[in-house]
Order: C-alpha cells, then sequence, then structure tokens
C-alpha cells in the first residue's frame, strides 16, 4: 500500500514532528503542497525532499538544485506549455526525453501530447512543486539569453549532469532476469536464455467556411445502415468525436455518400469498437476524453489486427505542416485534417484516402527474417555491433516484429545503453502484450533505473502472461518486495 508524504517524511526522519505540525497548517493555509511547504520554509534540504516524493511515487526523484539542464532540451517544449502544466524537459539521452513534473498522477494526457509534438518517448522524474516552479522560469530565461545551460545553486558536476534521487533502496534480483519454461522444472535464468525452444522457433512478425451544425435537444444520432450491413460490400467508417455536433454531421454526409458509419464519443469507447471491429477508416479526434486520440492511433498501430486500418486524425488545436508530418510519421495517419473544415474539402478527402487504401495489398516482411535470424545469432555469440547492425535492418523492413524489438533491446542494454533498450522493450510489449520475458526484461530494467512504479505495472502484466503456478508465484514475490508489502 501506498503510504503518504507525511508518513514517509517521519520515518525518515527528514523534518521533526512539531515542524511537520507547523508546516502542515501553513501548507493548508498557502495551497502550497507539503514538501514545497518545507522548501520554503527552509525546513528541509531538497535532495532529501525529493527522496521522499520519489518514495511516494515510485518514480525517479530530481533535485533540481544540484542540476545543470541543457537548455537544447527546453527547446521541446514552449514556455507556456512548460508553465502551465508544470514540466521542465531535462535532458535526452537515448532517444528518450526526460522530464521532471510535480503531479505524475496528473500528467498523462501532459505526456500524450508531449510524445507527440517532439516524437520522443518521456521518462518522467517527480520534483518538488516549489523548486519546479521557480527552476522553469529560470531556464527558459537562460534559454532566452542564449545561454549554453541553466545550473542549480549548488551543481557541482559538469554540464548537463541532472542530480537523480531513486525512490526506496528496494530492488529486484540483479540482472535482466526471465523465466525459461522447459519440459520439468522452471527455473530462473538471465534473459538471453528466453523460453526454451525460441531459438529454434521463427521470429514473430504481428501480422473555405467553417462548419456550423446544430443537435436539437435530445436528438439522437439514428445509424442508417442495417444490423446485416457488415456482410455487404458497404465501406465501413469509425467517427471518434467528442462533440455530438460534429459526429452528427460527419454521419449524415458519410450515410449519404453510401457508407456505413459508427461512432465513439471518447478514446477508450473508439479503441474498443476498433479491436471488436476493425473499420475500413478511423476518423479520429485528437483531443479526446479517457484517452487521448494520439494514444488511440499509437494503440491502434501497436496491433496486429489493426495496424492496417487507415488513420484520419482530426483537430483543432494542432496546427500547420510540422504537427500534420508527425501525426503521419509517428502515427501513421493517412490524412490530417484542423478544424473547422468545409463539408465537401472534408468528405472529398475522406473518400481519397478509401479509394488509396480500398485495395492495397498486405505488406510483406518476409525479406527481414534473415537480417532477424543473423541478428540473434550475433547476440548470442557476443557480437554486439554486428548483432545491432542486422536487427535493425531487420527492422527498417519490418518495424512491427515484436521478438526482433526484445532481442535489439537486449543488444542496447549489453551495450549499456539503457534508456535506449528500455524504449525497444515498451515497443515488443505494446506488438505483443503478453510477451513475457519482454515484460520481465522491461520491469527489471524500470526497476534498476529508479522508476518503481512503472516496475510495478510491468510486472503485474507480466504476472497475467505468466506461463505456469511457479513462475506466477515467484513474480508474485518480486511484486510484493517491490511493493513493500
Amino acid at each position: 500500500m501506498s503510504r503518504s508524504t507525511r508518513e514517509i517524511l517521519l520515518e525518515r526522519g527528514v523534518v521533526a514532528p512539531e515542524v511537520l505540525v507547523r508546516a502542515e497548517a501553513e501548507a493548508a493555509r498557502t495551497g502550497r503542497r507539503l514538501c514545497s511547504q518545507l522548501l520554503v520554509m527552509a525546513a528541509a534540504d531538497e535532495r532529501a525532499l525529493a527522496e521522499v516524493l520519489a518514495e511516494r511515487n515510485g518514480l525517479p526523484g530530481v533535485d533540481l538544485s544540484r542540476s545543470a539542464i541543457p537548455t537544447s532540451a527546453l527547446e521541446l517544449v514552449p514556455r507556456g506549455v512548460a508553465e502551465t502544466d508544470g514540466i521542465l524537459p531535462l535532458s535526452i539521452e537515448g532517444g528518450r526525453l526526460h522530464l521532471a513534473l510535480a503531479s505524475p498522477e496528473q500528467a498523462e494526457r501532459t505526456l500524450a501530447e508531449v510524445r507527440f509534438v517532439t516524437g520522443l518517448e518521456v521518462s518522467t522524474y517527480v520534483a518538488v512543486e516549489e523548486s519546479l516552479r521557480r527552476t522553469i522560469t529560470a531556464a527558459y530565461q537562460a534559454l532566452e539569453q542564449g545561454a549554453p545551460e541553466w545550473r542549480g545553486f549548488g551543481a557541482p558536476g559538469p554540464a548537463g549532469q541532472v542530480e537523480v534521487v531513486l525512490p526506496g533502496d528496494i530492488q529486484l534480483p540483479e540482472g535482466d532476469e526471465a523465466i525459461e519454461v522447459g519440459d520439468a522444472d522452471v527455473e530462473l535464468v538471465e534473459a538471453d536464455e528466453v523460453l526454451a525452444g525460441a531459438d529454434e522457433a521463427p521470429l514473430e512478425r504481428s501480422a473555405e467556411a467553417p462548419i456550423e451544425v446544430g443537435v436539437g435537444e435530445g436528438e439522437e444520432v439514428v445509424h442508417q445502415v442495417s444490423a446485416g450491413a457488415a456482410s455487404s460490400d458497404r465501406r465501413r467508417v469509425l467517427v471518434v468525436d467528442d462533440e455530438p455536433e460534429i459526429r452528427l454531421l460527419v454521419e449524415r454526409s458519410l450515410v449519404a455518400k453510401g457508407y456505413e458509419v459508427d461512432t465513439a464519443a471518447d478514446g477508450e469507447e473508439g479503441l474498443a469498437k476498433v479491436q471488436a471491429r476493425p473499420p475500413d477508416l478511423l476518423l479520429l479526434d485528437a483531443m479526446l476524453p479517457k484517452m487521448h486520440g494520439f494514444e488511440v492511433a499509437r494503440r491502434i498501430r501497436a496491433d496486429a489486427r489493426t495496424r492496417q486500418v487507415p488513420i484520419v486524425m482530426m483537430t483543432a488545436i494542432y496546427r500547420g505542416w510540422r504537427f500534420a508530418q508527425d501525426a503521419r510519421e509517428n502515427y501513421g495517419a493517412q490524412d490530417y485534417i484542423e478544424k473547422p473544415f468545409r463539408l465537401d474539402d472534408f468528405t472529398r478527402r475522406v473518400e481519397a484516402v478509401l479509394e488509396a487504401t480500398a485495395s492495397r495489398p498486405q505488406p510483406q516482411a518476409a525479406s527481414a527474417e534473415p537480417w532477424f535470424r543473423k541478428g540473434k545469432e550475433l547476440l548470442l555469440a557476443g557480437k554486439l555491433d554486428e548483432s545491432l547492425q542486422a536487427l535493425e535492418a531487420g527492422l527498417a523492413l519490418d518495424p512491427f516484429a515484436a521478438e526482433a524489438h526484445y532481442q535489439l533491446a537486449k543488444v542496447l542494454r549489453a551495450k549499456g545503453e539503457h534508456f535506449r533498450a528500455m524504449t525497444s522493450f515498451e515497443r515488443a510489449v505494446e506488438l505483443r502484450p503478453n510477451h513475457f520475458p519482454a515484460l520481465r526484461s522491461l520491469a527489471a530494467l524500470y526497476t534498476e533505473k529508479g522508476f518503481r512504479r512503472k516496475a510495478a505495472e510491468t510486472l503485474e502484466r507480466a504476472l497475467a502472461a505468466a506461463p505456469d503456478a511457479t513462475t506466477r508465484d515467484a513474480i508474485k514475490s518480486d511484486l510484493l518486495e517491490l511493493l513493500g508489502a
């Protein structure tokens, strides 16, 4: 069970109980968070407070007062966004953006947007809110003044060194461990030994006036297609938008053109409908409740059953060619339509995408398999650089091979490129959610790097994918140890 900030402060002896009582009273008066209030009162060192927050949130903490932040990282997030959302780019390492924030539990939507805008995976670190707010102001001022970095007053290290503190002292067993399942006993082995027989099995490939429309009070969208339409030649379009007026307008216009239309009002409902019955085209709003539109698109592309569904993104927020290009490159969108739009232009572009994708052949990735096999053999032989080149060549031909991403992650980790390895492990489990060795290895890497909460989430997924009762018991033990139960 997660402990409160107050409990951890007292347990660690960061402040005396009487000081804590005064800080709580003042925090209630000022609206500050407890650790921020202690920092303002100079009652505790920022590193000690960052350690408390790291323990509380199961994420690495960051002591900004002892950090040096390259201003080049700040160029990825506009100052207004950083100040409004309370986020601070710390660095770019291993192709990932490392980001400080004060409230991880409220950051999912913001992080989805940052991933889209930057095209990078994001690793989050928790910071004391008062220090974070001050640092955002000072660091962006340094950027505007042309300084190469911002340095905290106590930063002792070289340029670009961020002072990271890890949560707690609990670690999973050392090494990249997985479970090998043989014909009899189950035993823990190094991840290079993965599921028995896997070395012989083929690597799996996971197969001009804006619109104006009103909806009368109580009016419902009525689908004008019979229940048997799924078996007809009628093309099916799924419209996912949280605005009833947009859903109604788009549905009526497409039904009039002879299409079957289904609708969803939020990201979770839209994703569920795509997975249950993939449409011929998905019209997807970027800003959706429950699940961000870009996250919906990412999950659709990661699923072998749905990755060929054509997607047209719709947005009233992200404008310009750069966002359109990112939507196409990072999320596989066939088109990107900005709101408000002319209805005739909209239907023309929808029809163009449907026509272009109606008879496209399924991608053939057999030519990638020799590269994957060669990469795996080279990895087993310890030839890491050659293995890396072979796996990357294969993935350029078939980017949806889960096992190849897993093998690539092992190569990268062996080379000491931990954050790139993390991204490849993540990609493997996106493509094959029950990839047990990848889940196990990813949990170990998250733990090593201090992302304890993500490690626990990943172990829970590994628990569901475990091949037998003995393995499940081993994972339960690791999970309980990780959670400090």
